[in-house]
C-alpha cells in the first residue's frame, strides 16, 4: 500500500468560492467557502468513489508563506457536528459543512486544502505526519469504545434495568461512547416503566459502537507518502 497525496485546492473572491482541484490520479474533492464575519463557513464534498471516514484540513491565505493552521475532522471521535448534528462518513456524492477555524484579526483563509485522509477500508492518503496523528487520535478512542462496549455486554447479560446502566456510568470518562450512553439512557425516562426495552436500546448501542470500533481499528500500515508535486 502507498499512500495517495492528493488535495482540494480552493482559492476564493471576498465573498464566496468553489473549486475542484485533483492531484494526479488522487481523491478529488469539492471545496465551497462561505465567508461572512460572524461565522465563516466551509463544506468539502467527497468526488471520490470511496467513501472517506477522516481527514486533515489545511487553512491558509494565497498571499502568506505559511498555513495558518490545521483541522482535523473525524465524526468518529468527534461525534457530532458545529450544530449538534450527528455525523457519520463521508459517502461518496456526500458534503459536510464544517465552521472554518481562523486567527483573531487576521484575514479570513482563502486557500483550503485536504492533506490526509483515511477511506473506510482502512487505506490512508495524503501526508505522513497528519495520516498518523489522525490514527493515533482513532487508537486512543478504540481504547474507550472496548470498554463501553463491555459495559453494555454485561448489561445486556444481566438485565440492567435504566438506573442500572446509569450507575455503572457514574465516573466513566466523557469519551463519545461514554457520553452517548449517558444521554441514551438519561434521555429516557420511559425506560423506568418498561424495563424490557432497556435492553433493545442497550443491543442497539452495542451494534453502533462495534460498528464505529471496526472502523477505528488501523487495518493497513502507514508507509512513507509521495509528495504531490509542489509539496514537500
Amino acid at each position: 500500500m502507498k499512500f495517495i497525496s492528493a488535495a482540494a485546492l480552493v482559492l476564493l473572491p471576498v465573498w464566496a468560492a468553489s473549486c475542484l482541484a485533483q492531484i494526479a490520479d488522487g481523491p478529488k474533492f469539492r471545496v465551497e467557502i462561505l465567508a461572512s464575519d460572524a461565522s465563516p463557513q466551509f463544506s468539502v464534498t467527497n468526488l471520490s468513489g470511496r467513501t472517506l471516514t477522516a481527514c486533515t484540513i489545511e487553512f491558509s491565505v494565497s498571499t502568506e508563506a505559511r498555513p495558518q493552521g490545521k483541522m482535523n475532522w473525524d465524526p468518529l471521535v468527534q461525534g457530532r457536528g458545529p450544530k449538534g448534528e450527528a455525523q457519520g462518513p463521508l459517502v461518496p456524492g456526500q458534503s459536510v459543512t464544517l465552521f472554518m477555524p481562523h486567527k483573531v484579526g487576521a484575514p479570513l483563509p482563502d486557500k483550503v486544502e485536504v492533506i490526509a485522509g483515511i477511506w473506510a477500508d482502512g487505506q490512508t492518503f495524503g501526508k505522513e505526519e497528519w495520516v498518523k496523528t489522525l490514527v493515533d487520535t482513532r487508537a486512543s478512542f478504540a481504547s474507550a469504545y472496548e470498554q463501553a462496549i463491555a459495559l453494555l455486554q454485561e448489561g445486556i447479560e444481566n438485565n440492567w434495568a435504566r438506573q442500572q446502566y446509569l450507575v455503572a456510568l457514574d465516573g466513566k470518562p466523557e469519551s463519545l461512547p461514554f457520553y452517548s450512553m449517558r444521554q441514551t439512557f438519561q434521555a429516557n425516562q420511559s425506560l423506568d416503566h418498561h424495563p424490557q426495552y432497556a435492553k433493545t436500546i442497550a443491543k442497539s448501542l452495542l451494534h453502533h459502537f462495534e460498528q464505529d470500533l471496526q472502523l477505528l481499528r488501523p487495518q493497513k500500515a502507514i508507509e512513507p507518502a509521495i509528495s504531490a508535486p509542489g509539496h514537500s
